[in-house]
Parts: structure tokens; sequence; C-alpha cells
């Protein structure tokens, strides 16, 4: 009889019906809003699951964005613009999109992301069904840069071998975690306001491990990126990251930064990557050493006090072929 009800409640559980609501928050992604949106918009759904709403968060925009979305927005019901006056910075956005869902699953999506395929959202999404998971991250994989000396594609690639390398060692740590897409269970987000002060991905997910809820690092479910235009702009957002990790370690204690979101095998991962990719890493050894420059010179603090910290983006297409069968190097 209990083995019965088992089967039937999770019959039961399959037939529910999920409601998503997709979040983009921008700002001046002229560019770029328009090929994300088509993504979403061909997205397959399944029994399981339903896109409801597609909200565009545009932070007082001054370029076409605005303009581009309305467009689009006559071809799909379901997306919805919600435009600021002021710009307040990406943490405002999502707390102000966090008051207006109701969705069982909020999905967050920077602009300048490419999304695979049309299975994509559902592998990311399968994880919620089981119940008990309330955070899950993309699989994201930077694009190649080709053959091409130019110091930040380089380094950022670098860069994301890096990461990427860290992150299937252990899932959240303070080096590898990444905000570009997540998603959140209306059990989880309901309870959560960000601070403009700390950055958006480190809070939320900090806050999950800090809490005891599962998350998941989901990177069968693949998501695109591109690479900054120059070394200033590679190493600004290093800086940036400096920034904000600290605030953490002041918001959520020292011990639980060193113990619980240490990164293993740091520097020895970076010095492997190195070897393979020496190029790619002294290009990476720059930006990092223009990036702690720029931290200890204290440049531009105060724009990230404020949570100002969007990056220009530039149009990605997606990889004609994966990178490999695993779609990493």
């Amino acid at each position: 009889m209990e083995v019965l009800t088992k089967k039937l409640a999770s019959r039961t559980s399959l037939q529910t019906e999920m409601m998503i609501d997709i979040v983009i928050p921008v700002f001046n992604e002229g560019d770029c809003i328009e090929s994300l949106l088509c993504d979403v918009i061909t997205a397959k759904q399944h029994e399981w699951f339903q896109i409801q709403r597609i909200y565009v968060i545009s932070d007082a925009s001054t370029d076409r964005t605005d303009d581009i979305v309305r467009r689009v927005a006559t071809r799909d019901h379901r997306i919805e613009l919600i435009t600021k006056q002021e710009r307040k910075g990406k943490q405002d956005s999502i707390n102000l999109a966090l008051s207006v869902t109701s969705a069982d699953v909020v999905v967050f999506i920077d602009a300048d992301i490419r999304i695979a395929d049309e299975y994509t959202l559902g592998k990311l999404l399968g994880h919620f069904r089981d119940h008990e998971t309330v955070l899950v991250q993309g699989g994201l994989v930077r694009v190649r840069p080709g053959f091409t000396l130019h110091p930040a594609k380089l380094g950022a690639y670098f860069d994301w071998i890096v990461v990427d390398k860290i992150r299937r060692r252990k899932a959240i740590s303070w080096w590898s975690i990444d905000g570009r897409v997540m998603a959140l269970s209306r059990d989880f987000y309901r309870h959560l306001t960000l601070p403009c002060s700390l950055a958006d991905d480190q809070f939320i997910f900090y806050s999950c491990i800090r809490q005891g809820r599962k998350f998941v690092f989901a990177d069968d479910a693949t998501f695109y990126y591109g690479l900054p235009e120059s070394l200033a702009d590679f190493s600004h957002q290093w800086s940036r990251y400096f920034f904000y990790t600290r605030k953490s370690r002041q918001y959520f204690g020292e011990q639980f930064m060193v113990e619980d979101m240490r990164t293993p095998g740091l520097w020895q991962t970076i010095m492997s990557c190195l070897a393979r990719h020496p190029l790619c890493g002294l290009m990476w050894l720059a930006g990092y050493a223009l990036s702690r420059v720029e931290f200890t010179l204290r440049l531009d603090f105060d724009r990230y006090e404020s949570g100002f910290f969007w990056t220009k983006s530039s149009p990605l297409g997606i990889p004609a072929e994966p990178i490999s069968a695993t779609g990493r190097p």
C-alpha cells in the first residue's frame, strides 16, 4: 500500500504544472536583448512547466533597449517591460522582480546571454521537480576567442577555464558562483531582499547555503556568454568582485567565507591551467594584477556601493557546434 501511494503521488507530481517567470534585468542592452528574447520565446515547454511571464526590467536605459522590447512584445503577449525612471542598479531590479512575481520558479538571465538550444530551459527547471531544490545555476560556457592576440578576450577565456574546473570540484565557493543565469523557487525567493551593497549572486547563493537549502549546478543546461571588449573592462570586473567579496565577508562572517566558501586547490588549478594555456594565462595575470591596483586605489567604490556594476555587452551568436562533447575545453 505504501509503495502504491508513493507511485500515485509521484504520478500526480509529474502532472503538476510548474508556472515559470523569466526575468531579464537590463541597462542599455539594445545590441543584445532581442536575441535573448527570441531564445526564450522559442524555448520548448513541457507538460510539467509553462512560462507565464517574461519580465524585462529596464534600469532607466537611455538607448533603444525599451523600444526593441516593446516591438518584440507585440509578437508574444508574455513579454512585459517594466521601466524605472531612475537608475538604481541590478540588485534593485531583482528586488522589483521578486515583488511582482508569484511564479513557482523565477529564472534570472542576463541580457547578454544566449541559450544553447530549445531544451536548455527544461534541463535547468527539471531540477526543481524533486521539491527540495531551491536554487539552480545554469551551465555557463564562455565562447572561444578564436585566433586573436586581444589580451582581454584571451584573459577572460582563461578565467572561465579556471572557474569551470573549480566549479566541478565544488559547486559553490567564493570563486565559482555566477549570477548570469540562476533559478529560484518561490519558497526561497519570497524571503529574499537584496541589499544594494552586496553582489546579487553572492547574496543569493550564500543565503542559500547559510539556510541549509539545496543548490544544484546544472552543467547540462548550457548558456553561452561573451568576452569583454577591453582589458580595462576585464580588470574592472575583477576589482568589482574583490569589493563585493569583502562586503560578503562583513555580512556573512569571516568564518563562513573562509571555511564554508573556501576554494580547494585554487592556485594549483590556476598553475595547471597556465601550463596548458600559457598565452591566455599570461593575459589573465595582467588583467588580474591591474584589477588589484584598481581595488587598492578604491576606484569606483561609490558606484559599487550603490549597485551600479553594469558592463558593456556585445551581440553574441550561438556557436554552431558545441565547444566539446561536454561543452568544455
